[in-house]
């Protein structure tokens, strides 16, 4: 039973990842002239996903709040899609899969950590500057896991999983950048 809701589980927040893709894909193909961009996304790589997910945003605080809470949810979702996925993945040697799915596991858990870590900078008004550094480390560390697939291929439902991750991670960057005490 708990198998079966760990797929099911697995299955929703993989949807959930498809629509916000879907939703940029749909919003991306609109007018540039047309669609609005939010003030906060200008330097954002996909700028209508990042006016999407920032959309009720009014100040700068509003939006890094919800494109982190964004990205720290679908960082929390990454243990039992990797757990269902790996169970997917028949390597014919055990031992790598153990390395992946630890790999994986200890790569998305430090990136939530670091993400808590901006989090509580970002609450506190952030003097030292350092949440772009964090940030930024959070998606190295997303990296590591992606290294850990190179003697086997990332299944393609985790490759879309680990895709959204890094675009979260880059628009929080992106809107964390339009910092107002940044810009001045």
């Amino acid at each position: 039973m708990a198998n079966r809701n760990g797929v099911a589980f697995s299955l929703v927040s993989l949807a959930l990842t498809f629509v916000l893709f879907a939703s940029s894909q749909i919003n991306a193909q609109v007018d540039p002239s047309i669609a609005k961009v939010s003030p906060y996304c200008v330097k954002a790589m996909d700028k209508p996903f990042c006016s999407e997910v920032v959309k009720v945003a009014d100040t700068w605080q509003e939006a890094i709040t919800e494109v982190l809470s964004e990205t720290i949810m679908q960082t929390k979702l990454a243990e039992p899609i990797m757990a269902s996925l790996l169970r997917t993945l028949s390597p014919s040697d055990a031992k790598l899969k153990d390395n992946i799915g630890n790999g994986c596991k200890k790569s998305y858990n430090d990136a939530l950590e670091t993400l808590k870590e901006v989090e509580e900078l970002l609450k506190t008004g952030d003097k030292t500057k350092s949440a772009n550094t964090k940030i930024s480390s959070a998606m190295s560390r997303l990296d590591d896991c992606e290294d850990e697939f190179k003697k086997v291929q990332m299944p393609i439902e985790f490759a879309t999983f680990y895709k959204g991750s890094k675009k979260l991670l880059s628009t929080c960057l992106a809107v964390e950048r339009t910092r107002p005490d940044l810009l001045n």
